[in-house]
């Protein structure tokens, strides 16, 4: 499951004060930099959210624009109905369009979380080869926390643009088949880490979406995306994440799989041009989350883009669920 990878040109995680003086450095022509807000709540989420109406109604960050990932996406039966899958070439470069970006524009993406779903899109902009991508750390509720500039009402409108029909990075999105023969390899197969909580992933917990087994991938590794993550505490007392440091990361995916030296070799693969792991999770949103951790850390991967929701309802079919019961 070997391919390659380009290198980034720009920082992928950006801090708030930094992107407040790239915005200030930008003002002249801000066609160059373009802040996206890709908000996106479960679909359990209780009482239920509107990431696009929060967004409209504000507060959001000055010019954002709403990515919605659920709609730049692949949808109907070739991806099993699955929701949120990467897009295509031609819808993915539409959407770019449409938000006035163009190839060499640097998008900034944040979410109101902190840190969700923003990874999600950044990894698709980085998969259709637009290098110059950012994820902005602590999302929404950091920028405010630093007590920078908000905006609400009326959204910002911008030209459209016309973005070239990219094409998908070569094994960035792992198909069901491949990894089926990723598993069949056993320990000499591709590291695949899993960001789903424990529980679900032992197979002791349910799955949130209903008629869905619980359990994970054989040979997969359990890597839930909060371990990735440090809690802050805003100065209005509520609580948001922020990606941990490269030290602190370093330790979380050391011991995930099985010491420093491990992790080395997987550094090692990715410094040769090879895209060393694959991640996944319940429907392809917080794999990306463990994506944005390792390529901090010089780790290049890939997604299952099916993820659970793709693998588990495939269980009649004879696939294989392992549990840790």
């Amino acid at each position: 499951m070997a391919s390659t990878a380009r290198p980034p040109t720009v920082p992928l995680v950006i801090a708030p004060n930094a992107l407040a003086s790239l915005i200030d450095s930008n003002k002249a022509d801000s066609s160059k930099l373009r802040i996206l807000d890709a908000t996106w709540f479960m679909p359990n989420t209780n009482p239920p959210r509107n990431a696009f109406e929060e967004y409209t109604a504000g507060p959001r960050l000055p010019k954002a624009l709403f990515w919605n990932v659920d709609k730049i996406a692949t949808v109907g039966e070739s991806v099993r109905n699955l929701p949120h899958m990467m897009p295509s070439p031609a819808t993915f470069a539409e959407a770019a369009s449409e938000h006035g970006i163009e190839p060499d524009t640097h998008p900034v993406v944040y979410d109101t979380h902190g840190v969700f779903s923003a990874p999600r899109t950044a990894f698709t902009f980085k998969a259709f080869g637009h290098l110059n991508v950012s994820v902005l750390n602590g999302g929404l509720p950091a920028w405010i926390n630093y007590g920078l500039p908000t905006e609400s009402g009326e959204p910002t409108s911008v030209s459209r643009t016309d973005y070239p029909e990219p094409v998908l990075q070569d094994g960035i999105i792992r198909s069901f088949d491949e990894m089926v023969a990723n598993a069949k390899m056993g320990a000499r197969g591709q590291t695949v880490f899993d960001a789903r909580a424990k529980g679900r992933f032992d197979g002791t917990d349910p799955e949130p979406r209903p008629g869905l087994s619980s359990g994970h991938i054989p040979h997969s590794l359990s890597l839930p995306f909060p371990s990735l993550l440090r809690t802050e505490t805003g100065k209005d007392g509520k609580q948001y994440t922020v990606l941990k440091d490269q030290i602190e990361l370093w330790r979380t995916l050391s011991d995930t799989v099985g010491g420093m030296e491990a992790l080395d070799k997987l550094r090692q693969a990715s410094s040769g041009g090879e895209l060393a792991a694959t991640n996944t999770c319940g429907s392809g949103m917080t794999a990306a989350a463990i994506w944005l951790a390792l390529q901090e850390i010089g780790v290049q991967s890939s997604i299952y883009d099916e993820s659970w929701m793709g693998w588990a309802s495939r269980e009649d079919e004879g696939v294989a669920i392992d549990k840790n019961e």
